[in-house]
């Protein structure tokens, strides 16, 4: 099944034209002063009612709420959906994003300016999220679902290179060191899958992040494998995998271990990410009980140095593969 995202379909050019070009030019300005005038803002937020930014051509995605589009190449808009219905009696008031995430490398969710729920992002491009996209689930039967997980999906994700993983896996390592104030760190809405995408090679977090988790280690492997491998979408769990694509989930199950690993991340906290690690082995096809994978694994790196430990847990996922033929 080939099935074209729309935002894969950006016109070529011009990428800058209009209220899109005038939109930037003056976003610039306000992000390179520190005390704009009242007057300044106002008319950036009458040139955001006149823009037509919720053109077809210019979308990208969507979720429950909002959905972003283009607005060049370097900024995008996140949108509440229905909003260009209200937006001739808009009231919203600008301020400048807190850029509290601005360490992670691979984040693109967090707001540069924000009016109200109109918020303004660096633009990813073209990208592919994890699992189904929101915008086909709302279209397509569940079957279709599955066909589009099993046949784009899967092989698209298991041949991102390991570096991107470490790369993402180093981000969440990053958010588990943020602290907002006693007993508040920060947590990725790890149950839709959408939130991670692709883009030039790269994944990356592009929805924004709850700043009132307990947890300094939230951010864990378990959460990762539950959106690179147990998600279809954020309502459905992926499907059971058939033998002729078992081995691209088994691709990316060996990449998140070992990217999380390396990154420091703890594997499992809670019993929510025991059942993660329970669901993620058994679409990977491994009868091993997740107790006994995490024993292994924490041994591992309590007893070798970190320069050993990837190639040691690389041969140990190898001997749980082995272990596990798939056609058997």
């Amino acid at each position: 099944m080939n099935i074209t995202l729309l935002s894969e379909q950006y016109p070529k050019s011009p990428n800058f034209n209009g209220h899109s070009r005038q939109i930037q030019t003056q976003l610039d300005k306000i992000l390179n002063t520190s005390n704009l005038p009242t007057v300044q803002k106002d008319e950036f937020i009458s040139l955001l009612k006149k823009a037509d930014i919720t053109r077809r051509e210019k979308f990208i995605e969507e979720g429950s709420h909002n959905a972003v589009y283009k607005i060049t190449r370097k900024y995008a808009a996140r949108v509440p959906i229905g909003w260009e219905k209200v937006k001739n009696d808009w009231t919203a008031k600008l301020s400048i994003g807190k850029q509290i995430f601005s360490n992670l490398k691979n984040y693109f969710g967090e707001p540069i300016v924000e009016l109200d729920k109109f918020q303004i992002l660096h633009n990813v491009g073209r990208h592919l999220p994890a699992g189904v996209p929101e915008h086909l689930s709302k279209s397509l039967s569940r079957n279709r679902m599955k066909k589009y997980y099993l046949n784009t999906y899967l092989k698209k994700f298991a041949s991102i290179p390991q570096s991107s993983y470490d790369n993402f896996a180093q981000d969440m390592a990053r958010l588990n060191d943020i602290k907002l104030g006693a007993r508040r760190y920060c947590v990725f809405d790890y149950l839709n899958p959408n939130n991670v995408v692709l883009s030039k090679g790269k994944l990356y977090l592009v929805d924004e992040i709850d700043t009132n988790c307990d947890k300094s280690y939230a951010n864990t492997t378990a959460k990762l494998l539950n959106v690179f491998i147990n998600r279809l979408n954020r309502r459905f769990e992926a499907p059971n995998i058939p033998d002729n694509k078992t081995a691209l989930v088994r691709k990316i199950f060996k990449k998140v271990v070992l990217a999380s690993n390396k990154a420091g991340l703890l594997h499992a906290d809670t019993k929510e990410d025991y059942a993660f690690w329970q669901t993620a082995l058994k679409k990977c096809r491994i009868k091993e009980e997740p107790y006994n994978v995490l024993n292994t694994l924490e041994e591992i790196e309590s007893r070798f140095p970190v320069e050993k430990r990837t190639e040691k847990i690389n041969n140990y996922l190898n001997s749980l593969f082995f272990e596990n033929p798939i056609n058997r």
